[in-house]
Formats: structure tokens, sequence, C-alpha cells
């Protein structure tokens, strides 16, 4: 089964333009179309179709991922219930947040599902199926959270040369627990739910020492950790 990313829907936020918003929907859609790709190949070797009750558990937390925090704010993206269901998605978080001062913007995609599938797809093969060339290899990055937990995560822009030419730098890591890693073999290092996130920016790298979505992770993911993390009556 095949599903195209413009099946799904598309992001709009106030200030932003038609077609600004149309490619924000694109980075998440291509993220969703090449999991569904692959979790339809699992799917039906496992036969395991519909989430377990841990899955669900772990998925309900996303309830808590603010949509609001510090100088950040953010617009849903919506996505296709249809495309989330062959992803074996058993939740998800679809956004762009905003920077209130600066005007930075970045689209968010967490998923939350069973470990095969989640697991199973990199930005590589789905980016390249849509006109894509991943420039050079991806690179290992960290970033430091205020207790001390270690969170990496991949980064590498993906350019498109023909009409309209695009470029977007795309980072991807799973976690558990509000934990996050960039796993080369994270679909058989996990079992039960596994989390994953996709944060993407329009446009060419910047010019200057700095990494804007590097400095949007340092904000968020204490956030996300703050919703994802396994509570007292969990750890027992």
């Amino acid at each position: 089964m095949s599903i195209h990313p413009h099946q799904t829907a598309t992001a709009r936020s106030p200030g932003v333009s038609g077609r600004s918003a149309i490619r924000k929907g694109l980075v998440i859609a291509l993220a969703v179309a090449g999991l569904a790709g692959a979790a339809v190949v699992e799917g039906t070797r496992s036969n395991r179709w519909g989430p377990s009750e841990d899955v669900r558990a772990a998925a309900a937390k996303f309830d808590g991922v603010p949509a609001t925090f510090g100088d950040w704010t953010s617009t849903d993206a919506p996505m296709s219930e249809k495309v989330l269901k062959v992803a074996e998605a058993a939740g998800h978080v679809s956004r762009i947040y905003k920077h209130r001062k600066t005007g930075a913007e970045f689209a968010v995609l967490l998923l939350c599902g069973p470990s095969g599938p989640i697991g199973a797809h990199t930005p590589d093969v789905c980016y390249a199926g849509s006109g894509f060339t991943m420039s050079g290899e991806p690179q290992k990055k960290a970033v430091a959270l205020p207790d001390q937990s270690p969170a990496t995560y991949w980064s590498v822009r993906f350019d498109k040369i023909t009409p309209p030419s695009e470029s977007l730098r795309v980072c991807w890591m799973w976690g558990i627990g509000g934990d996050w890693e960039a796993s080369s073999n994270a679909r058989f290092g996990w079992r039960g739910a596994l989390y994953k996130m996709y944060v993407t920016r329009n446009g060419p790298d910047p010019t200057a020492d700095r990494d804007p979505i590097h400095e949007f992770l340092t904000d968020f993911l204490p956030e996300v950790k703050k919703a994802l993390a396994p509570q007292p009556a969990e750890s027992k």
C-alpha cells in the first residue's frame, strides 16, 4: 500500500503564508507517510493490529505535552486519521511551534506506538521518495537537560533542487518515558511502547555559529519529559 504525503492535512497559523503553511504540512506529512509504509509490512508480518494496554497508556500521556511554554506558542497541524491508523500510531502530537519574540518556527511531530513500526523507519527513505536529497550523513547531537539525563538526536539537511526548491533541516529521535536517544537500532533495542519525535525547520541552515533546532529542543525536551516520565505508581 502506498500513501502519498499530500493525503495528510496541512497546518495554517496566523502570519504564515499559504505556501509556507503547505510546506510545513508537507514536512510533517512526509514523516508519517514513510512510517506508514513500514507499518504495513510490520503489521502484516506480525498480525499486530490494535494497540496493547501499555501502548495506549503511553499514548495518553501526550495530553500533557504543552502547546505553550516559556516564550513558545503553537498551532495544531491536523493529521489524517487514516494515515495514523495504518502507521499503527496509537497517539500523536502534530504542531507548529513559534517563538513569540524571534518568530522562529519548527514543525514538531510526536508519535507513540508499538516498537516495531515506530522504530522501523528513518527520514532518508521517505524524504528521498518525495524528491529530496540528503546532504551528508546524519550527525548525532546531544542536548544538556536540567536533570543531567542524556538526550541525543539525529540531524541532517535535505535539499530539493527541482522546482519548487526546498531546504529542510530534519531531526529525529526515539524515546521511552521522556528519555530520548539517537539510536542506530531502535527497532530491536526496545519492546512495548515507543515514542518517536521529528523536529523540522524550513529554509537553509543559518550562517551564524548556532543551531536553532538545538536551541528549541533545549527548551522543549524538559517539558516533554514532564509529560511522558513514569509516575511513582508506574515505577513500582
